[in-house]
């Protein structure tokens, strides 16, 4: 049936001027096409709820992924994690003594005692903490005043395998930078002009606590510094490596740090506390910082320690000898000391406000 033609014959039987057997037609015709509209209802409906179906399906799959990834990665951390902390244990444990671990933490404490001075570290209370391939290792840094030991603070330093990523210090205003860098001794023979501050004390009372950096007229074995400053309280010696000559602008003193040792030990009865006043025990000193020179010069502020120039000439010497004092004294020492046709230069270091010492 054409569709003009449909359309007349739904416009009689409205009218009402249908013959029976059109009108008959026109019904049966509006019959079927109610079977198709409720065939067509029922099957969008159909198709709807298998819509809403399929979503709840896929969600619940992806609640079941998600929930099995996060099983699979917490099992992950709980198996992996202890492993790699177990492999850095070992890493750092093994070889006992000789293990990377222990001279790792007996490199930060010789390199902290011979390239700053009077700052010594306590053997006693060195705390490590090992995690997957790293080691945080926390010391407690002392000063001598008169004998006595003062904290100072702590230095935390991060390692990554024998690699330091971070270092933190607790009393170190800057940090570890160049701008806490104090040029404290000048070698006789170097032609750079250390300012001299001896004049400084002059209206200070006289029992008030200095430390007190003297750069000598010329580099002495170290049993005649026993013999001519006997009776002051010596801290520190500068030790001459053979560079220190060579050190004649600014920059290389930023460079390249004293090295030396401290005058006695701080703790006379740990195992771990070197005897430097010994030539066998300085020369095995640059000798363990000369074997993890990268470790030990990252764990300063310096750029170039020279450790295995300053070790040769150490060696060819077959005695120590030194160039550059601290003592921690009073401004009636320096009255004293300025009289030493040896004394060439004198330095002023901390007060006693900065030491803590009561007025």
């Amino acid at each position: 049936m054409e569709k003009e033609e449909l359309k007349e014959l739904l416009q009689k039987y409205y009218n009402g001027t249908l013959n029976k057997e059109e009108e008959q037609r026109i019904e049966e015709l509006l019959e079927s096409f109610d079977a198709y509209n409720e065939f067509l209802n029922e099957t969008m409906g159909e198709e709807e709820i298998r819509e809403v179906d399929e979503t709840k399906l896929i969600k619940k799959a992806q609640q079941r992924f998600f929930f099995r990834n996060t099983l699979l990665v917490i099992s992950f951390i709980l198996v992996i994690v202890p492993l790699l902390t177990m492999f850095s244990v070992v890493y750092y444990g093994i070889g006992g003594e000789n293990g990377k671990g222990n001279e790792i933490i007996q490199t930060i404490a010789t390199v902290s005692e011979m390239t700053t001075p009077n700052v010594y570290v306590d053997y006693d209370t060195i705390r490590d903490e090992i995690y997957p391939f790293t080691m945080t290792v926390t010391v407690d840094k002392y000063q001598m005043v008169y004998d006595e030991k003062r904290y100072v603070g702590q230095d935390r330093y991060k390692m990554f395998l024998t690699d330091v990523f971070a270092k933190e210090s607790d009393y170190k205003f800057n940090g570890y930078s160049i701008d806490n860098i104090e040029t404290r001794f000048v070698h006789p023979k170097s032609t750079y002009s250390l300012p001299d501050e001896r004049r400084k004390a002059q209206s200070l009372p006289n029992d008030w606590p200095l430390e007190i950096n003297i750069s000598l007229d010329k580099a002495y074995p170290l049993k005649e510094i026993h013999e001519k400053f006997k009776g002051y309280n010596i801290t520190w010696l500068a030790l001459e490596t053979g560079v220190e000559e060579k050190m004649k602008q600014e920059q290389d003193f930023i460079r390249t740090p004293a090295i030396g040792f401290p005058y006695k030990k701080v703790s006379p009865h740990s195992v771990f506390d070197r005897d430097f006043n010994n030539y066998g025990e300085v020369v095995k000193g640059l000798e363990l910082l000369n074997k993890y020179e990268k470790l030990a010069t990252n764990l300063t502020e310096y750029k170039d320690l020279k450790l295995s120039e300053r070790l040769n000439w150490v060696k060819k010497q077959k005695e120590l000898k030194i160039y550059g004092i601290s003592i921690m004294g009073t401004a009636k020492d320096i009255s004293s000391l300025q009289k030493m046709k040896e004394v060439k230069v004198i330095r002023l270091g901390l007060n006693d406000a900065q030491w803590g010492v009561d007025e």
